[in-house]
């Protein structure tokens, strides 16, 4: 028996509620985490600038106190300096210290830019930073003093803290995945089951019911709701069924009197060809309506789970297709490609295509043909003749009851098979042939 996945699976997909609300969670948490990620950086960048340029002020009020004690050599103090810091004088040139090799231009740059200035100036070379601050000894003696500090360990510190922040975001972002996918399943699950049972249900079971429990909760209370509006379905569908059902019996005794006196009529003989041709018109159309009778008992009947279980294939209706077709047209099979189970007894298929079969045969020239296709979820049994065609603008009426196209007809046969066929989840519509009318009855698999 051949399956088709069903259209649950869908539920994880990211089209889903349930996906929807994970995606947007994760989404807003990342942009959260993002968001606090560039403000911690943005902190620990303002306070590593900080810390380095109260470092490099502190060294250079010591270096200033060093350098104006009165006891010093004023600007010749390269034993009392401590690395990377060097004293220049109002020309430029270093008196005293040393800063690292890729420090010495930019410091003598920085240097000048204050003697110009009379200001202390910042500056930095590559991962040194650079404080360049002028002074005066008490022998009058004028320069100015760069002090240098490695910035490297600041930076590395910052860089650990971006990865620490990275890898806190992404372990956060996960949890709230997590969290967003077991709380919208739990709260989601009544509605998974509900969309479950509904699926699984058919319109025939009309005592299922959801049964959430008291309404202490929203889902709950749209389980009770549903609940209610089933029963009022059922009603009316039980009432349709009844009403059906009584119809249909009522109708189906004087109509087998009719067919009866028309065919005893005819059996005695009948001189007059015009009232042998009423007859005949009579017997037909009486037969005619005993069958709708007779498929409108079978839709009214509530059928057993046992039967709505049954199947057939395209080669079990063939038979029975080509036999209504008669001596009348030439039937032209081109089925035996279709081997797919029909989700539908053979006599309720049979029945959703004779209909379209007899109208096919009404219209005809010569030919009718059957043409079935596999697809994924459905079987497509095509029934077109090569006569004059459905306007374009009166596709759709041929379904509506009491339309119809030839002499005599009633107008229900294409709206019963349309009925037929939906009913047991399948559908009937007339499709552009070429010349001809051409009518598709879509049947789901099994």
């Amino acid at each position: 028996m051949e399956t088709v996945a069903r259209p649950a699976a869908r539920r994880f997909g990211p089209r889903s509620f349930r996906g929807t609300i994970v995606a947007s969670t994760v989404g807003l948490m990342t942009a959260a985490m993002i968001v606090v990620g560039l403000f911690i950086q943005l902190l620990l960048s303002r306070a590593a600038d900080n810390d380095v340029d109260e470092v490099l002020h502190q060294r250079a009020d010591t270096a200033v106190a060093v350098i104006g004690d009165p006891s010093s050599a004023g600007l010749e103090v390269p034993d009392a300096l401590e690395p990377g810091v060097v004293v220049f004088d109002t020309d430029g040139a270093v008196r005293a210290g040393s800063v690292g090799d890729g420090a010495r231009g930019p410091a003598a740059d920085l240097a000048r830019e204050t003697t110009a200035s009379g200001r202390e100036q910042s500056g930095d070379a590559g991962s040194t930073r650079l404080l360049a601050v002028p002074f005066e000894t008490p022998a009058g003696e004028r320069g100015v003093l760069v002090v240098s500090q490695d910035t490297t360990p600041y930076e590395r510190s910052e860089r650990y803290a971006l990865y620490a922040t990275g890898i806190l975001a992404a372990l956060v972002i996960a949890a709230t995945a997590l969290v967003a996918l077991r709380v919208t399943r739990k709260a989601l699950e009544p509605v998974a089951q509900m969309a479950q049972r509904a699926t699984e249900w058919s319109e025939h079971d009309l005592t299922a019911r959801f049964a959430l429990g008291p309404p202490t909760h929203e889902l709950a209370a749209l389980g009770e709701t549903l609940d209610h509006l089933l029963d009022r379905v059922a009603s009316a569908i039980l009432s349709e069924q009844r009403l059906t059902a009584e119809l249909a019996h009522e109708l189906r005794t004087p109509l087998t009197s009719i067919q009866g006196s028309a065919d005893l009529a005819l059996l005695r003989g009948v001189g007059d060809p015009a009232t042998r041709q009423d007859l005949e018109q009579i017997s037909a159309s009486a037969r005619e309506m005993s069958a709708v009778i007779t498929t409108l008992l079978d839709l009214a009947r509530d059928e057993s789970p046992s039967s709505r279980r049954r199947t057939c294939t395209v080669a079990d209706l063939v038979p029975a297709l080509v036999a209504a077709a008669g001596q009348a047209v030439t039937v032209e099979d081109h089925t035996s490609a279709s081997v797919a189970s029909i989700a539908a007894p053979r006599d309720l298929a049979v029945r959703a295509v004779l209909p379209l079969v007899d109208n096919a045969v009404q219209h005809a020239r010569r030919t009718v043909t059957l043409t079935a296709e596999d697809l994924p979820d459905a079987v497509e049994l095509t029934v077109a003749d090569d006569g004059p065609g459905v306007a374009a603008d009166r596709r759709e009426e041929v379904f509506q009851p009491g339309v119809t196209f030839r002499q005599g007809g009633a107008g229900l046969g294409l709206g019963i098979a349309r009925r037929v066929a939906r009913s047991f989840g399948g559908e009937v519509t007339l499709t552009e042939g070429a010349g001809g009318a051409r009518f598709v009855v879509s049947m789901p698999r099994r």
